[in-house]
């Protein structure tokens, strides 16, 4: 198997952590599922968690290294369990917990209005 670039490395984990939101959010969720084939999507969620968990493993060099190194722990139950459910499978009760635990361990705030409600960050633009 070839090895992965950094640029791919780093392109899996932006999308990593664009879908811990995704998955911590239950409305978003449920609009992503929407996208395409459960299979599809279930193979994409936990090949991410995967490659989060692998570097947050071996995270270093900047000031939240030893947070996203903490962190391993719960990344890599949530791609455990998204690699052990069912096939189509796209719901499972505590993944939307994990992916929160997962968020809080990286030092992601929970959202002023709260998960539950969460509907995406707001951008600010300057005037």
């Amino acid at each position: 198997m070839a090895e992965v670039s950094w640029e791919q490395e780093a392109t899996w984990v932006v999308e990593a952590l664009n879908l811990l939101t995704v998955l911590a959010a239950p409305r978003l969720y449920a609009r992503w599922c929407t996208q395409a084939p459960a299979e599809e999507l279930r193979t994409v969620l936990q090949s991410r968690m995967t490659a989060l968990s692998a570097y947050c493993a071996k995270a270093w060099g900047s000031p939240d290294a030893e947070r996203f190194r903490a962190a391993t722990p719960k990344v890599q139950a949530l791609a455990e369990s998204l690699a052990g459910a069912p096939p189509g499978s796209l719901t499972e009760p505590g993944w939307n917990a994990q992916a929160r635990e997962c968020l809080d361990a990286m030092g992601v705030p929970v959202p002023p209005e709260g998960w539950e409600a969460f509907e995406g960050w707001r951008v600010s633009l300057p005037s």
